[in-house]
């Protein structure tokens, strides 16, 4: 019998338009991934009041706030250009290769 392969499949979209797929190995489908995790944390920050002046000039300024996800390949991704995000689990079962006698 072959074993399940639990997958949880993060999909940025980002301001500019392009998406970005990352797959997670978990062991249990049940619990987010710690890499993802991280990211709901990071876009949870609350927006602090600031004047339409501080706005302007703050986008001005480059940010280095970034968030790594590490696994076959690594990514960075700038926070402030995520504008969403979806975590898809899935469940792979390998087809068991046929016997030659």
């Amino acid at each position: 019998m072959s074993e399940k392969i639990f997958i949880q499949r993060l999909a940025l979209y980002l301001k500019s338009g392009t998406n970005l797929v990352i797959d997670f190995g978990v062991l249990d489908p049940g619990i987010p991934c710690p890499q993802i995790e991280s990211l709901k944390k990071a876009l949870d920050k609350p927006e602090s009041e600031e004047t339409t002046e501080e706005i302007k000039e703050k986008a001005l300024e480059p940010s280095n706030e970034f968030i790594e996800f590490k696994g076959q390949r690594e990514v960075h991704v700038r926070i402030n250009e995520i504008a969403a995000f979806e975590v898809i689990p899935l469940v792979l079962t390998p087809k068991e290769q046929a016997k030659t006698e």
